[in-house]
């Protein structure tokens, strides 16, 4: 009998090819690491307005220094302040990225998804969706709009006369690309601009901390843990949603300011995808970019015109051709309008939902959060306080919790700390 051998296979000099993925019905749920890059582009800080922020032509819509600083809480004492100076201008002012040497530069903001800042309009000022547009341009020495790789309207919003600080959130995959600008790359960014469309004569509105980033809130980034639990069945979650644990499965449920297991702000539901086709009223096919994310089950499906949308019964789901078979839909939603679908979990536990756990948050608060349960703004623009006598201090996380439940539209809006000793950031 002979001796037996091993036959071994080196590598060292032969490709390997791997034809099967394994595919993994129930991840892990839990703590997850998240790729979150948030970064203030150069001069995005807004202290100084010399060889950064430039008028496309002067006289119309002006670029200066606030005289009153900057957002409190955020990077700096001041912020830069746009004028209109005459009515319908149609000319811009353009944040030009430059190094010490005021030389030109480029970023890469490729890792992108969101661009988001403080804004605060004057009081009584009126801005209508058109009013201004935010463009980015990606060519040397294109600074003007009419050379915009990208662009989107920036800003819809009536100041009610308390003149207070918002954050604006505006997500990428929704602005519109030019041709012929590199617009789809992002990878050589010069600068980015407002365009001024038709403003009224002397509207202001004050910008701080213009910051590019990869998972939001809808209120800016999330700065902190995230987790991943199931969602309980039915239930559909946004991101800026407050969610709570359901506590009879262990899943996530939406929340409300008087629940007791708040379990922190929705930053993405995986399942979340857009439409690739325009869909008519009666159609019962919906193609979208990735139908690996669907199961059978209920789904809602909306657009930026059709916000409250409608929910569908998905019936059957086709991961070649990315079509789902859904029941017939009600209202008509189109691709230009940023139509999406998401499951709604029930379809077992298989989709997940991300959220924010603790760490800094911008949240929107009332002057006196009655259903906060002792958090508190003692006026419009001041710090958002907690009164920790009425509270023990485990507790305080889940109070500002439902203070973000609680508070209204169109109120101050404040960057907090979701944690056991919640302070304002």
């Amino acid at each position: 009998m002979g001796k037996p051998s091993l036959k071994t296979t080196s590598f060292k000099h032969h490709p390997v090819y791997v034809q099967k993925a394994l595919h993994v019905d129930n991840p892990f749920y839990g703590p997850k690491p998240e790729y979150q890059r948030a970064e203030i582009v150069p001069g995005g800080d807004c202290q100084v307005v010399t060889n950064t922020f430039l008028a496309q032509t002067t006289g119309q819509l002006d670029v200066a220094l606030a005289s009153n600083g900057g957002r409190s809480g955020v990077v700096g004492d001041h912020c830069i302040r746009l004028t209109q100076t005459a009515h319908a201008s149609k000319t811009a002012v353009y944040l030009r990225f430059i190094d010490s040497a005021t030389q030109p530069i480029h970023v890469n903001l490729q890792y992108a998804r969101f661009v988001g800042m403080w804004v605060k309009a004057g009081a009584n000022d009126i801005f209508d969706s058109g009013d201004l547009t935010f463009y980015i341009y990606t060519k040397k020495s294109n600074y003007l709009y009419a050379n915009a790789a990208m662009y989107i309207d920036f800003i819809d919003y009536t100041d009610a006369g308390d003149n207070v600080w918002r954050y604006i959130e505006l997500e990428l995959a929704q602005f519109t690309r030019n041709t012929g600008y590199e617009g789809d790359k992002l990878d050589e960014v010069w600068g980015i601009g407002w365009y001024s469309e038709d403003v009224t004569v002397s509207n202001t509105l004050d910008i701080d901390q213009i910051e590019f980033y990869t998972i939001g809130t809808g209120l800016g980034p999330a700065r902190g843990l995230i987790m991943s639990a199931p969602l309980k069945d039915g239930i559909h979650a946004q991101r800026g949603y407050g969610l709570r644990w359901e506590p009879n499965s262990g899943r996530i449920d939406t929340s409300d300011a008087n629940d007791h297991a708040f379990a922190g702000i929705c930053v993405g539901n995986p399942s979340e995808t857009r439409l690739t086709h325009d869909f008519d009223i009666g159609d019962t096919a919906i193609i979208v970019l990735d139908a690996s994310l669907f199961e059978i089950g209920s789904a809602h499906i909306w657009d930026d015109d059709t916000l409250a949308g409608e929910t569908v019964a998905i019936s059957a789901v086709n991961r070649v051709t990315n079509t789902l078979t859904v029941t017939a839909i009600l209202v008509a939603y189109e691709v230009a309008d940023n139509a999406k679908i998401a499951m709604m979990g029930n379809e077992k536990g298989t989709i997940r939902v991300d959220f924010m756990v603790s760490g800094i948050v911008n949240i929107e608060a009332a002057e006196d959060i009655a259903l906060g349960l002792g958090c508190t703004c003692a006026t419009a623009g001041a710090s958002l306080t907690v009164n920790k006598a009425l509270i023990i201090s485990t507790e305080e996380g889940q109070i500002i919790g439902k203070a973000v439940l609680a508070a209204a539209n169109d109120d101050e809006q404040f960057p907090v700390k979701l944690t056991t000793d919640a302070r304002t950031a």
